[in-house]
């Protein structure tokens, strides 16, 4: 394999931040994800990598590491000046795919695809994402596309309309 190929397959690491803890130290983790409450405070869930100690039978403890996950509020966890965190920000919701199109099951052999919900089991795990304005016009289009009969996300979308 190539190095470029190597390099290709590397997502940027997660955005840092400043977290105080109980007992006033600072240290930094990275942010995976940022959410705000109904109240408006912005949650950070955020992850450190810590020393830790593995037991052998054979070779008696060694060093390896551990990833610890946890959860915390502004003014808890400040940014850092400098870092990117635009890709924790979702797309607005006229742009998240939230449905899934598949090719329909062996046995229908008269649709060409079918539109799923995203977890939903039926579907299959090739098909694209697509939003709620592309579903709409997929399922008006002149191929034939199927709402699921099991996930129905037709019921939701007729909202949307």
């Amino acid at each position: 394999m190539d190095d470029k190929d190597d390099l290709a397959d590397v997502s940027p690491p997660p955005p840092q931040a400043d977290v105080t803890l109980p007992n006033g130290q600072h240290l930094r983790a990275a942010v995976t994800r940022r959410r705000r409450d109904r109240s408006g405070v912005w949650w950070y869930d955020l992850e450190i990598e810590l020393p830790d100690r593995v037991d052998d039978r054979r070779h008696g403890p060694a060093l390896t590491s551990r990833k610890v996950t946890f959860c915390a509020p502004h003014p808890v966890v400040q940014r850092i000046e400098g870092e990117d965190y635009s890709s924790l920000d979702l797309p607005p919701p006229e742009e998240r795919k939230r449905w899934r199109l598949s090719l329909p099951p062996p046995e229908d052999s008269w649709a060409d695809a079918y539109l799923h919900r995203p977890d939903c089991a039926q579907a299959a795990s090739e098909g694209g994402m697509v939003t709620d304005q592309e579903a709409l016009k997929t399922l008006a289009g002149p191929d034939i596309t199927v709402p699921c009969p099991v996930c129905r996300p037709d019921h939701v979308l007729q909202h949307k309309r």
